[in-house]
């Protein structure tokens, strides 16, 4: 395994929203972050959401697909490794050099390069990716249609865009939110990530891609049963998870309505 260690282009300074010291992303020794990121991509949910990913995606062989605010390429990585060429743009170096060290594992250091960068650099917006993958990352960014409209710039009419984010019309906001916010006081909660800005639901993110050149046409949804659901029975004090409940992602999560209605919700836009 080729263990060289590439610093990534692009590295600026910013005064964003970050994950605190002990987040995978901030972990300077490479090794330990790949670690801890392949440990959460194992977990039930995230494995879930990946094949609803692979499924929207299709045939990615010989595609270039750029994968922003992509961290170590849990996504991106697999699809070189299927023949894609790959570029992950991400904000955080240590999280580029985790992906070089996955890239690396999986024998496709060729096919993955890695630039530092918060916003989408210039010089790609003079290409044309077949894919552009955004997952999880347009509710950390306070100018979500901009960056939209930037990476519609990074691609030909045609082009696919992947995009997944978190969704106010769940069964898991209902919930959840309604406790944190009535129950907890906590007004302003957006789900269990610190650094979110926003929710969505489907009719606003079909607004915002169809602003910025993108026609919405399949969709897929995940935790549409939150897989702890019993556990709020006890107001959440007692954990149990029924892991089996991803089933019904895999099902339900993709047909009408329920394609729609899930914590997180992944749309497949093309470019117009």
């Amino acid at each position: 395994m080729n263990d060289t260690k590439v610093p990534p282009r692009g590295a600026e300074t910013d005064e964003r929203l970050r994950y605190d010291s002990s987040h995978w992303a901030r972990e300077s020794n490479e090794q330990k972050a790949l670690d801890d990121y392949l440990r959460l991509g194992a977990k039930v949910y995230n494995r879930t959401k990946f094949k609803l990913f692979m499924s929207l995606a299709g045939d990615v062989r010989d595609k270039r697909i750029l994968d922003f605010g992509g961290g170590a390429g849990i996504v991106s990585v697999p699809y070189a490794a299927l023949g894609a060429r790959v570029t992950i743009v991400d904000a955080e170096a240590n999280a580029l050099r985790t992906a070089q060290l996955y890239a690396a594992r999986e024998n496709v250091s060729e096919r993955v390069e890695t630039i530092q960068a918060l916003a989408v650099p210039p010089s790609l917006q003079r290409e044309a990716f077949d894919i552009v993958i955004a997952k999880d990352i347009v509710e950390h960014v306070p100018e979500d249609e901009q960056l939209l409209c930037d990476l519609a710039k990074c691609q030909r009419p045609g082009g696919t865009m992947l995009l997944s984010t978190q969704n106010s019309q769940s069964l898991n906001y209902l919930i959840e939110g309604s406790y944190q916010k009535y129950w907890c006081g906590n007004k302003g909660w957006l789900g269990w990530d610190a650094t979110h800005v926003r929710f969505y639901t489907s009719a606003s993110l079909r607004g915002k891609l169809r602003r910025a050149g993108y026609r919405a046409n399949r969709w897929a949804s995940v935790y549409v049963v939150p897989y702890d659901i019993l556990s709020w029975l006890f107001l959440g004090k007692l954990r149990i998870e029924l892991p089996a409940l991803h089933h019904l992602d895999l099902t339900l999560g993709r047909m009408f309505p329920f394609n729609r209605l899930g914590w997180n919700v992944i749309v497949r836009a093309t470019r117009i």
